[in-house]
């Protein structure tokens, strides 16, 4: 017990005499007082003990005893603590008392009556004599409180009487058999008080003093059997406590007294005779002193040696050997620890030689210092050894095996240090098969330790090991050495090398051999369950241990082979507890042997039995295993595996029938649904990732035939026959599928066994559609976890609940890959789609409905993307879905065809083949077996029904599919007839309907690109996120070759030279790209569009030389011509990357133009210039984006300037990212067709290309240009020689290499096997080759085309839409059947729809309704369905002209709907919504789109838009109110593309208005004319003539328009088609006004120009309007009716001005025809008489003054035609009889408005020549005529004038001029006017040869008018020049008429000359000659004197 033990112990019992103790020191009548009060009392009371030192003895110790129970009291009061000053003194004074007590007690007396004396002092005796328990007690207090109080009590003598009372309690022993809790209490504290001196050095002293300690330790060992077993275990803890003090004087004590060899000879003596326990303990005793003193000294260690102390530890360990133990006793376990530490007590280290054997593991590390523990005494580890080698308990060698670890554990140098001195452990191999089985499980863990944690190859062990394995001497040794041998290969690859050279792998196969000939001689025989068979053991360890062995290991797996043991191993195969290791070894031989294996897998597969189950699912786990490594897969391939798993399936028919075939009634459907699992996941694993399986898996139709395997299984049922009654089925919402799978796959499942069985081999087909089959553990463990049959199947519906949720299956969410599925394996998707109609079971209805919607809504889910889409396409998935779905699809009352009917509308989007579209459109034909066709009559049968529009669907859908219908005739009883009429007709409908839905779904554009409508093109896909690389290889674009290069190193196909490089011409880059997500900048991974490598032969280095790539970091565009070494990027320099060239790289950024998921075009073009430069241009979607002066590419690559004459230069490229540039990117893109020039192609070819689209997979050779006719001759773009090559997916095949090198050449199928990492003959690996598409062509040799290299990150779709594929059957006679079978807007919606959204995207589509006249057949069908039209599909049908896209107007895209259906406005004149006011108003807008407008309109004249309007204006329902908005859709259109054919149209229809002369229009009232209220018969004129105005209104707006910019000889050629006679014809008299001044505006501005006035005046032929109109009618007419030709007539020349006056005669009673001759006679634009005053013809005239142009005038004149208008105007006028009405004041104002206008006109214009023109001066003069004169006239005014004072003093000058009978008020202003004139003229003259208007004058006269008339008017001129001279010669400056005129310039008012004077009376002398001239002649001879005088003074 120790000292610990003993406190507690004391602490758990009361004091016995507490309570005693406790009542002396409690006060009478009081509480007992606190701690402090206590110990205060005691200070007292100690005190007034210290006084009575004059008191004897007796009283003192009275005195002292009486304070020890107050003292006790205190101390238990005070929980231990003492707070007594006078402690020491205390002590002191009671161990002296105690000591004397003692002392007494002892003295004197024999041994036993000491003890029972000692005993009597300090035990408890009750209430009498407890003065020795007192002082017992107060000094075990005292002794516990700290070293100064213990030293006052070892100073008393008391340690040496103690410890002698304690020899006396051991040694003699009481004989009362009975203890009482008082003596323990005694014990415990005599104990605890020795073991608190032993701590105290003073104390221990004490202890040491006497030979007490001598005699007590000689005690423990000889007198055992009479010792006290009360006071054996305090005795023993006492003298341990005095061994662990670790004294010098202790050790002294024992050496001198010799205590450890007497001892030692005690127990040699009675080791015998005592118990092994014993025995030990005492050993152990001693040994303690030894151990606690070897520290300090090695005396006793010595002493321990010399007293032999080894033997008899030998001796004592060897008496556990006979005893039984159940577990190790403590003795032995610490005498076994003393040992293990007497081994490491020694002198000096081992001293041993490094005899390590190599090789070793490596982590082994031999020291040879000593570090840590290490072993020094031989001596006592030879205890341990001789123990195990003589022992045979289990115990006891367990314990030597531990305490040998135990030193290893130390230092592992021990281990080598007693190996190979005393080699332990290889002895111990020796005897191992002597020990019992658990001591060799030790020794071999102890084994495995020495490996695997010192990680050391004891090489002679093992050998040891092998030997005792090979001899076999026990079974079980055996077996357990071979398990360890197993454990040891398994830790290290190592000891495969290790056992195969030792001779134990051969050891091992040659066992296994006999053994499997045993086997095989004896049959397979079963083992008995729960009884162990060694002999099967150990075959099964040498099994494993061979498995472990060939682990890695191909030597001995070659080893294994040359045995011969394949035969022998798979003998095990047929035993289950061999089949796992026998698997495994087969495994290991799989690679070296890979088609060896899988031959004997395959075959055990196929030729096992119905019953062998578990050999099937463990050989199918091993098959698994291997197919994890690609040599696996292949041999399996190779060895028909494919073949051997699907027999297997197909063995398993009717293995899961209810109730199952008598065949497999043994067998549950769980193994079952397991064998098919594991089945599938073999299939799984053979095709992941592994296109060499996946191609061959696919095209040998094995997808087909693992259906048909499973849906002989028995749980599917059969297909639904066509002829089935439709089941009803409550819509209800199914659950989703994974809740389905979820509860087939619980082990508490409520479905029926066979839909349970559907559930759950549809769950394994959904993980192998995404590659997890084989993967995933879940599905495994639940079919495991599965118990007990399932529950009633009507239970089972009816239970089931939807909310459950079973972990066993993920949700669908889980499972989802960036938002959707991913579909590795589509055909297994199709197996899927397969087994969807035959999941529905008779017996329970609804739930396999709602199974079957389940399933096809997860399928659904799974084409959600765009990616599965495409991928199901390429899988053929729509010909499964009508292959095998077809009557679900067929019958709009499925539960299915909603949602097949959407998955097929998804997957066409994207390709369908055009069979099976005609399929589908198919769908709601009925079959000609139907009941209601039996009916009919054999003669009748065929006849179609004219009436019935489907037959138009009929021939676009062609006869495979049968008739429609068949059409009720008379053959079909009429009850039948009549009641099939509406129901075919609303069949065809709701057909229709569904078909055109499902069309629109198909064919509307998934993304919206504004720019481009068209379909998306087939591409390649790269995807960096998979494997990080992933490209396009084009081998041999060029070889440059040397003088004496052989031919045969060149690739490439064709006939001519090898093509140059770089080309001498440029290059041109040209391709299709769409980016479906952008690299992270931070990955740096930029998208390479092309890289071109040349590689020179003899060197090692390739170099790019020329690379297109965009940058992630700013989505710039990056061209270079810089040499970089083509190397991998950790190769790479970085400052390669940052810092090009000078002048080798263009960097353009282009971030902005670039949208993800649109098809872009870039155009690279490299122009060679000059020496080395070139100039590169980049071009994004015909843009040019950047351009800059570059370095061209060098003539070699890298640093080489020369090349050897042998040499050859190869050059390839890339396009996207290499392997040797792998790196993991999100990048994302996709790549349409591809183009590579060898020249510079300019910029119109580029837009051509841009125009074309992603869609053209031509070579440019012969392109139409998108809009331009079709029938034109198509023209090359691009030489032929020029195309380098051309790369679209819709030229590409699978094939590989061996096809490669026989269809092309050797050189390429090298350079494509080097670049994809296979063998160049491999006829295995399918390669996807895009061909060139200018291989064909004449030129240089080109590249065969590119190859896609890459498995994961390369993807490949050929893009076939419903849109495209409609072509191929039918196309738009399809869409026009749509139509045809709508009977309602709805239908008729979604036909036109459907209609739009292929020509919107399909190019062809719109060829073929031209070709067909689909828009004229589209136009009749909308016309004979008129009322179902509305404003949706109005709107519709803009979409389909592109004038409305997306809300925005647009130009017309195409014309065949402009043209035919908007243009035809009869169509929509019958409409109900009124839609042609739409019609208009659009045409009105997109005619006014500033920027299409131009464009709308020319193709709007292609569609003859004008004179389509113009035939409206014949329409009787055409309301007055839509003329406006047709008007000015004329004029938009003749302002955006002006036609004179149009205008002719316009003018034929504007003649057409024009009434007889009988009808007189003056008096039509027009301004009512559009009045609604009054009847529209009396309004027919007036809405003609308000028509007509309103056509030449919009005709003058039109011409004379800014926007229109016509030039000179535009107008003019517009004016002669139109002819004089057109514009003179609506100047008749009998037109309205309106008319009148509409079409003189119209002419006059035509006649502005001077050319035109020439041609109008000099004449110009008649009827060109009416020879214009008919161009190209003449044409159509003649082919109506033959006529005879027209007799040849000779042009009428119509005087133009001449006719325009006899015209105009007629309306000088309008205003405004003044004004607008007046405008035109100023020069003044028509156009700006639009808002002058209307009120009077001055206020006109006066703001034309105002507003004309002065300058032009001036610059230009007046025009002499307008003066000339308005005097024939005013002739006409002054003509007319003055009428006394308010109607005819206008024939006296207007002469004098227009008068007035001349006079201030030439007032502000005098110099004009105008005013002398000679037509002018006759006009004039002609008006001034007087017509009316009397005879008597001229003697009249001879005689007035008779004298000239007479002319002088009487009436003026022009008063002559007056006739008498005159009677017009103007006629008098007109003279003045005229006088005016002639003075200037006169005046004006230089000399006699300017007189020319005065002949004018004197020569003018009409045509009628007589010689008198003549002569009167010839003598007024003469007469009134005479005066004119006179007053000039005299210096008159009269006025004339009211002298307000202004005063003559010095010009006029200066003399005549003599000339001037000669000239005039030459030409008055003529005239009197010539009788012309009446007048007095004295007068003529004054007026010549006069001059003659003049001119004299002058001169």
């Amino acid at each position: 017990m120790e000292a610990e033990d003993l406190s507690k112990a004391e602490d758990r019992n009361e004091d016995p005499g507490s309570k005693s103790e406790g009542q002396l020191a409690v006060p009478r009548g009081g509480q007992s007082p606190g701690p402090t009060a206590l110990w205060d009392m005691l200070e007292r009371k100690f005190l007034e003990y210290q006084q009575l030192t004059h008191k004897s003895p007796t009283e003192r110790q009275k005195s002292l005893l009486s304070l020890l129970p107050l003292f006790l009291k205190a101390w238990e009061h005070s929980v231990g603590i003492i707070c007594f000053p006078s402690l020491q003194r205390l002590a002191e004074d009671v161990s002296d008392q105690l000591a004397q007590q003692l002392q007494k007690a002892l003295v004197g007396k024999p041994a036993e009556q000491a003890r029972l004396a000692a005993g009597q002092l300090l035990w408890w005796k009750g209430d009498v004599d407890q003065d020795g328990y007192l002082l017992l007690k107060s000094v075990y207090v005292l002794t516990g409180t700290d070293s100064e109080t213990l030293g006052r009590v070892a100073e008393s003598g008391l340690p040496a009487l103690l410890l002698q009372c304690l020899y006396l309690f051991f040694v003699f022993p009481l004989d009362k058999d009975e203890l009482f809790e008082s003596d323990l209490q005694v014990q415990r504290m005599f104990v605890q008080m020795l073991l608190n001196i032993c701590s105290d050095y003073q104390g221990l002293e004490g202890l040491l003093s006497g030979s007490e300690l001598q005699s007590l330790l000689i005690a423990t060992t000889c007198l055992r059997e009479h010792s006290c077993c009360f006071w054996k275990e305090p005795t023993f803890c006492v003298l341990r406590a005095i061994s662990k003090a670790q004294n010098l004087s202790i050790i002294q004590y024992l050496q001198v007294t010799d205590c450890v060899r007497l001892s030692l000879q005690n127990l040699s003596r009675l080791t015998d005779t005592l118990p092994a326990p014993e025995v030990s303990e005492a050993v152990s005793l001693i040994l303690g002193f030894v151990k606690d003193s070897y520290p300090v000294s090695s005396a006793l260690f010595l002493e321990f040696e010399n007293s032999e102390g080894y033997p008899l530890l030998l001796k004592v360990l060897l008496r556990y050997d006979g005893l039984t133990q159940s577990e190790v006793d403590p003795q032995l376990e610490e005498l076994l620890g003393l040992v293990v530490w007497l081994t490491t007590c020694g002198r000096s280290e081992l001293k041993v030689f490094d005899s390590v054997t190599y090789p070793q593991l490596e982590g082994f590390k031999f020291h040879h210092e000593a570090s840590g523990v290490t072993v020094k005494n031989l001596q006592a580890f030879q205890v341990l050894q001789n123990v195990f080698h003589k022992a045979s308990d289990s115990v006891l060698c367990i314990q030597v095996l531990s305490a040998i670890r135990t030193m290893w554990a130390w230092n592992a140098r021990n281990f080598f240090l007693l190996e190979w001195t005393l080699q332990p452990i290889s002895q111990f191999v020796e005897i191992m098969p002597l020990k019992p089985a658990p001591v060799q499980a030790h020794f071999f863990q102890l084994l495995e330790a020495l490996v695997f944690e010192l990680h050391y190859v004891p090489h002679e062990i093992l050998r040891k090991v092998q030997h005792l394995i090979k001899e076999s001497p026990e079974p079980s040794c055996t077996l357990m050495a071979l398990q360890s041998i197993l454990s040891i290969a398994g830790g290290d690859p190592l000891f495969t090398d290790i056992f195969r050279d030792s001779g134990l792998l051969g050891l091992l196969l040659a066992q296994l051999r006999k053994q499997a000939k045993i086997m095989r001689k004896s049959g397979n025989k079963l083992s008995t369950p729960g009884v162990q068979d060694p002999e099967r053991e150990l075959t099964c360890v040498m099994l494993k241990t061979v498995v472990t062995l060939l682990k890695g290991s191909v030597r001995n797996a070659v080893v294994l082979k040359d045995h011969g043991m394949v035969p022998f191993i798979k003998i095990f195969l047929d035993e289950e507890c061999y089949r796992e290791a026998s698997l495994s070894i087969l495994e290991q031989l799989s690679a070296i042997n890979a088609e060896e294996y899988m031959s004997i897998i395959v075959g055990a597969l196929c030729s096992s039995t119905q019953g062998e189950l578990q050999l099937k699912l463990d050989l199918l786990k091993s098959l698994l295993r291997i197919l994890e490594t690609p040599k696996g897969r292949a041999a399996f391939r190779v060895s028909s595996g494919f073949n051997g798993l699907l027999s297997l399936l197909s063995d398993l028919e009717g293995s899961l029938q209810e109730p199952p075939l008598q065949a497999w009634g043994v067998v549950s459907p769980r193994q079952t649904l397991e064998l098919v699992l594991y089945t599938l996941c073999a299939v799984s694993a053979a095709l992941h990732w592994d296109p060499v399986n996946d191609d061959f898996f696919r095209r040998n139709g094995l997808f087909e035939k693992l259906a048909e395997d499973l849906c002989l299984l028995g749980c599917f049922g059969a297909l639904e026959e066509e002829g089935a009654l439709l089941r009803s089925w409550a819509d209800t919402k199914a659950r989703p599928f994974a809740d389905l799978l979820g509860i087939a796959f619980s082990s508490s499942g409520s479905l029926p066994p066979r839909i349970q069985s559907c559930l759950q081999i549809l769950g394994f087909l959904d993980s192998m559609a995404s590659g997890t089959l084989h993967l995933r553990g879940d599905l495994k463990e639940s079919l495991r976890a599965k118990q007990g049959p399932v529950v009633d199947a009507q239970k089972g519906e009816a239970g089931s609940d939807p909310q459950r949720n079973f972990k066993q299956w993920p949700d669908l969410e889980e499972r989802m890959e960036e938002g959707d599925a991913a579909i590795m394996h589509p055909g297994v998707v199709c197996i899927m789609v397969r087994l969807l109609p035959r999941l529905y079971h008779e017996d329970h209805p609804q739930l396999s409905e709602e199974i079957q919607c389940s399933l096809a809504s997860h399928i659904q889910s799974l084409v959600k993307s765009e990616k599965n889409r495409q991928v199901m396409c390429e899988a053929g998935m729509l010909g499964t879905l009508m292959a095998s779905c077809h009557r679900a699809l067929a019958t709009s009352g499925s539960p299915l065809h909603s949602r097949l009917i959407r998955i097929f509308e998804k997957l066409a989007s994207q390709a369908i083949e055009p069979d099976v579209l005609r399929q589908f459109l198919g769908l709601g034909i009925p079959s000609p077996l139907s009941a209601t066709t039996k009916l009919l009559d054999s003669s009748h049968a065929h006849r179609g029904n004219p009436g019935d529009t489907s037959l138009l669907l009929l021939t676009a859908q062609g006869s495979a599919e049968g008739p429609w219908q068949a059409a009720p005739d008379a053959g079909l009883h009429p009850g039948v007839t009549q009641s099939l009429q509406p129901l075919g007709e609303s069949q065809d409908s709701t057909t229709a309907l569904q078909t055109a839905l499902s069309l629109i779904s198909m064919t509307s554009p998934r993304n919206l690109q504004l720019q481009r409508a068209a379909l998306a093109p087939s591409f390649v896909e790269f995807d960096m996120s998979v494997e990080g690389y992933g490209c396009l290889f084009i081998p041999t674009l060029s070889t440059v070759m040397g003088t004496s290069t052989e031919y045969s190193v060149s690739g490439g196909i064709g006939t001519g030279a090898t093509r140059p490089f770089p080309p001498p011409g440029g290059l041109t880059f040209s391709c299709w790209f769409l980016i479906s997500r952008h690299g992270a900048a931070t990955e740096g991974h930029p998208l390479r569009f092309l890289t071109l490598v040349r590689h020179l032969a003899r060197t090692e280095q390739p170099f790019v030389c020329f690379s297109v790539s965009l940058c992630p970091d700013d989505l710039s565009l990056v061209v270079s011509t810089e040499e970089k070494e083509f190397q991998p990027l950790d190769v790479m320099e970085p400052e390669d990357d940052s810092e090009p060239s000078a002048g080798r790289q263009l960097q353009v950024r282009c971030g902005q133009l670039l949208a993800c998921g649109q098809w872009h075009h870039l155009a690279v073009v490299v122009t060679k210039e000059m020496k080395r430069h070139c100039t590169v241009s980049t071009c994004l979607d015909g843009q040019v984006i950047g351009s800059a002066k570059m370095l061209y590419i060098q003539a070699l690559p890298g640093p080489f300037l020369s090349m050897d004459p042998s040499a050859f230069v190869d050059v390839y490229g890339y396009i996207a990212t290499p392997r040797v540039w792998k790196q993991k990117s999100s990048l994302i893109w996709r790549l349409g067709p591809t183009y590579l020039f060898e020249e510079a192609i300019s910029m119109e070819t580029l837009e051509v290309i841009n125009k074309l689209g992603p869609r053209y997979c031509g070579n440019f050779q012969a392109v139409h240009v998108p809009g331009e006719d079709l029938d034109s001759e198509a023209t090359p773009l691009v030489a032929e020689e020029r195309v380098s090559f051309g790369l679209h997916i819709a030229s590409s095949s699978i094939t590989n290499v061996a096809d490669i090198r026989n269809a092309y050449n050797e050189v390429d199928s090298r350079l494509i096997a080097k670049e994809m990492n296979i063998s160049s003959r491999d006829n295995a690996m399918p390669v996807f080759l895009l061909r060139n598409c200018a291989g064909h062509l004449s030129g240089s040799l080109r590249t065969i085309g590119a190859v896609a290299v890459g498995q994961l990150g390369v993807r490949v779709f050929h893009s076939s839409p419903a849109a495209s594929s409609l072509d191929f059957i039918g196309g738009p006679a399809i869409l026009l059947g749509l139509i045809s079978l709508a009977t309602d807007d709805h239908t008729m919606y979604a036909a036109v729809k459907v209609l739009h959204s292929v020509l919107t995207s399909n190019a062809m589509c719109d060829f073929l309704m031209q070709h067909i006249c689909g828009y004229q057949i589209m136009a009749f069908l909308l016309r004979k369905k008129a009322s179902l039209l509305n404003h949706r599909i109005f709107q519709l049908i803009l979409s389909v002209a592109g004038t409305v896209e997306l809300g925005f107007r647009s130009s017309i895209t195409n014309t065949g709907v402009f043209q035919h259906i908007l243009c035809n406005f009869e169509l929509w004149m019958n409409t109900a919504d009124n839609l042609e006011l739409s019609l208009f108003s659009h045409l009105l807008e997109i005619l006014q789109s500033p920027r299409e407008g131009p464009r709308n309109a020319e193709a709007a004249h292609q569609a003859q838009l004008i004179p389509k309007l113009v035939f409206l204006f014949n329409e009787p329902s055409l309301i007055p109110s839509k003329i406006p908005t047709i008007i000015g859709i004329l004029a938009c259109q003749l302002r955006g593309h002006f036609s004179t054919q149009d205008l002719l149209r316009i003018g034929l229809f504007v003649v057409y208005t024009l009434k007889p002369s009988s009808v007189n229009e003056r008096q039509i009232c027009v301004d009512r004319a559009l009045d609604p209220s009054l009847p529209a018969g009396s309004q027919t004129s007036g809405k003609t003539i308000w028509l007509r105005n309103q056509l030449l209104e919009m005709l003058l707006s039109v011409i004379s328009s800014p926007q229109l910019h016509l030039s000179s000889e535009s107008k003019e050629e517009m004016f002669l088609k139109l002819g004089p006679d057109w514009f003179l014809l609506l100047l008749q008299g009998h037109l309205h006004a309106s008319t009148t001044v509409l079409a003189l505006k119209l002419l006059l501005h035509f006649l502005a120009s001077p050319s035109l006035r020439t041609r109008f005046r000099d004449g110009l032929c008649a009827g060109s309007w009416v020879e214009h109109s008919t161009e190209g009618v003449d044409i159509v007419m003649d082919n109506l009716k033959s006529h005879s030709p027209l007799p040849e007539q000779s042009p009428c020349l119509l005087p133009g001005f001449r006719v325009l006056n006899d015209f105009l005669a007629h309306h000088v009673h309008i205003p405004e025809v003044y004004l607008i001759v007046s405008t035109f006679f100023l020069q003044t634009p028509l156009t700006e008489l639009t808002d002058g005053p209307k009120d009077s013809l001055d206020a006109m005239l006066q703001w034309l003054l105002q507003r004309h142009h002065q300058e032009e005038v001036l610059q230009a004149g007046l025009c002499t035609e307008g003066a000339l208008l308005l005097l024939e105007m005013l002739k006409a006028t002054m003509s007319q009889p003055l009428a006394g009405s308010e109607d005819g004041a206008w024939a006296q104002t207007f002469p004098t408005s227009v008068l007035q206008f001349l006079s201030l006109v030439h007032r502000t214009y005098p110099q004009d020549p105008a005013w002398r023109a000679p037509e002018f001066l006759q006009t004039l003069a002609i008006a001034t005529f007087p017509l009316g004169a009397q005879k008597g006239a001229g003697t009249e005014s001879t005689r007035n004038t008779s004298s000239p004072e007479a002319a002088a003093e009487g009436d003026s000058t022009v008063e002559g001029f007056q006739a008498p009978t005159e009677t017009h008020p103007t006629r008098r202003q007109l003279r003045e006017f005229t006088q005016l004139l002639l003075r200037e003229l006169l005046l004006g003259a230089s000399s006699p040869k300017q007189w020319l208007p005065l002949e004018v004058l004197l020569e003018a006269s009409p045509d009628h008018a007589t010689s008198q008339q003549k002569r009167d008017f010839q003598s007024k001129v003469l007469l009134s020049a005479m005066e004119i001279f006179h007053m000039t010669s005299r210096g008159d400056t009269a006025m004339l008429r009211d002298g307000k005129e202004p005063q003559p310039s010095a010009e006029t008012a200066a003399a005549p000359s003599l000339a001037n004077i000669s000239c005039f009376t030459q030409k008055l002398v003529e005239k009197l000659y010539s009788g012309m001239f009446s007048a007095d002649p004295r007068h003529i001879l004054l007026f010549i004197l006069e001059h003659i005088m003049v001119v004299r003074a002058v001169h």
